[in-house]
This record gives structure tokens, sequence and C-alpha cells, in this order.
């Protein structure tokens, strides 16, 4: 379906907008030969030199024009968008009769002055360069905002930057770990964990990718809360023979202990120290202990070699989540 604004072009520009509405990639032959590149810019970009940047920059979008077999598009980095009322100036494509097409980059926020994240760069970087393709690979005499534009955006990006998941080891995978490469796995989590968040603003790790969704904040204070409860489990079935171990209520801690309104570095400290506190407890226990288990309310008998591997799975699966949740992903 059309944006709003469809209405109120002229009928010729109409006839642009649906031509360029119905075209929704643009293939590279190799995309492979410009992820090094990428990678480059990538670099680039973590040293927060704006001359490297800028190099960077020029490389990438030479190598993609020349890819496509285009013409050049002159390439400006600049440091701190403009900022206005209506908002930060993310990039800008100006093309006019007689002049050569130009292209100007920001590399950082127009009020706190960060460097921009790589990923946001890039989709800047190639929607820029996607209005450079529709005048000059598409032929189109307008380059409008159409879905198809967006479409081929992300055609683009994905070819330079595929998908770098690596499918999750689920629990059983995990259970056929030595207990060495578990407890390591364990141990790198907090690591992980800071990370993902530590450059954060605290309205980004408290926003929700939808209404049923957690936001960052809440997987930090449903991971802290989880270990407590892991570590109970332990010293519960160390105490016991064959404990009853009631169900985890994730959804009701959330709610009750009003994960929204909680600081998520401090919930990020909190599970670093039970962290350390469950895996120095793990090591201290003699290779008989692993065996020993509780009855759990829905799962049935588990042994804390099981309750280990499902902490390592339980811990990626999370991690997971809350990257997406930062992405604004469900």
């Amino acid at each position: 379906m059309p944006f709003s604004y469809y209405a109120r072009l002229a009928r010729a520009q109409q006839t642009v907008y649906r031509k360029s509405d119905g075209i929704t990639e643009v293939r590279l032959d190799r995309p492979d030969r410009l992820h090094p590149l990428v990678a480059g810019l990538e670099a680039a970009l973590r040293c927060e030199e704006r001359v490297a940047t800028q190099t960077a920059t020029e490389g990438l979008i030479r190598g993609l024009t020349d890819a496509l077999g285009i013409p050049p598009v002159r390439v400006e980095g600049l440091a701190a968008r403009p900022h206005a009322k209506w908002g930060g100036l993310h990039g800008l494509y100006t093309a006019a009769p007689g002049r050569p097409s130009k292209i100007q980059l920001w590399m950082r926020t127009a009020k706190q002055k960060r460097v921009v994240a790589f990923r946001t760069f890039l989709r800047t970087l190639l929607h820029e360069v996607g209005h450079h393709v529709d005048y000059t690979l598409l032929r189109l005499p307008d380059s409008f905002h159409t879905e198809g534009f967006y479409k081929r955006e992300s055609s683009l990006f994905y070819q330079l930057v595929p998908e770098r998941r690596n499918p999750m080891a689920s629990i059983e995978e995990y259970a056929s770990l030595p207990v060495d490469e578990r407890l390591a796995r364990l141990a790198r989590t907090a690591d992980d964990l800071v990370a993902a968040i530590r450059d954060q603003t605290d309205a980004a790790v408290s926003k929700r990718p939808d209404a049923k969704n957690w936001s960052a904040k809440e997987v930090v204070c449903h991971l802290r809360d989880a270990e407590e409860l892991f570590m109970d489990r332990f010293t519960t079935i160390m105490a016991m023979a064959d404990p009853a171990l009631a169900a985890a209520t994730p959804e009701r801690w959330a709610e009750e202990r009003q994960y929204s309104r909680d600081d998520a570095h401090a919930a990020f400290a909190t599970f670093r120290k039970r962290r350390v506190e469950s895996l120095e407890f793990l090591k201290s226990l003699p290779a008989e202990a692993w065996k020993r288990a509780g009855i759990h309310a829905t799962r049935g008998k588990i042994t804390i070699d099981d309750l280990v591997s499902h902490m390592a799975w339980h811990d990626d699966n999370h991690l997971d989540q809350l990257k997406r949740a930062l992405a604004g992903k469900a």
C-alpha cells in the first residue's frame, strides 16, 4: 500500500512512485568482495576517527558503485549531525544538473555527539546510495521513499552484513559438553551482558520492542532473579534427597518486582555477584554431587548436571532476547 503522501503527488510522479515501489531488491554479483570494505568501515567507526571513517566510507561506496556499474558519487564525511526542531540529519544525497552527485554522512549524533552505531551508519550510507541507484541504475526521474525503496536498502544491507547468527545450542547439546566447557560458558555471560548494555541510555534499555516482549532492562532483572533461583535449587538439592522444586514464574516476578522501575546497571551488578557465587559453588562440588537431583513440578527429575546445561541455554536465550530488544525487535 502506498504511503500517505502518494495522494499528494502529481499523476506523473505517482507513476514513478509505483515503479519504484515495484522494485524490491538490488542484487550484487559478488557481495563477498565488499565484505572487507564493510569490516574496514566498522573498525574505523570503532576508533572514532573522522578521517579514517571518511576514507573507509569512500572505499565502500566506490566499491558499491563499481559493483553495480553506475557512476561514482562524491562522498563527504562529517562530524556531529546538524540538529533542528524536526530532528537530527543522518545523511544527505544531492544531485543537480551539471554537478557531480554528492553523499554527506554524519558519524556523530546531534545532541550527545556520540559515534553512531555501525549498523545504523551503514544503513544511512545505503539509504543515500539508494537514491543514487534510483537515478543512475533504475533511471527513475525522481527518488521517492517508497516501500520498495526501503526493501532495496535492506537487500543491500543483508548482502553486505549477512546474518551472523549461529543456531543456539539446545539444552541437550550443552549436556553433551564437558562440565568445564559449560562452566566456561556461564563465566562469559556477565561480560556479554556488560558489552551489550555498557553504552546504552536508560531510555534505550527501558524500551520494549512491543507491548508483550521485555525490554533489555527487564531481561537483566530476570537473569538476576533467575540466578538466585538456580542457586537456591543447587543448595536445596545438596541439603535434601530428591526435594520438590517449584516452577519459576518469570512474568509474575517482572510485574510484582517492578522490573521496569529498576536500575539496569544495579541489576547487572547483582547478577554478576550471584553468578560468581554460583560458579564457586559448582566448582567446589565433588563429581558424584552432579548426579544429585530434585523433582521439578513439570519436568520431573532434574540433576545438578541438568540444571547447569539449562543455565547455559537460558543465558544464550536471554542474551539474544536482550540484543533484539535493543534493536527494537521482538
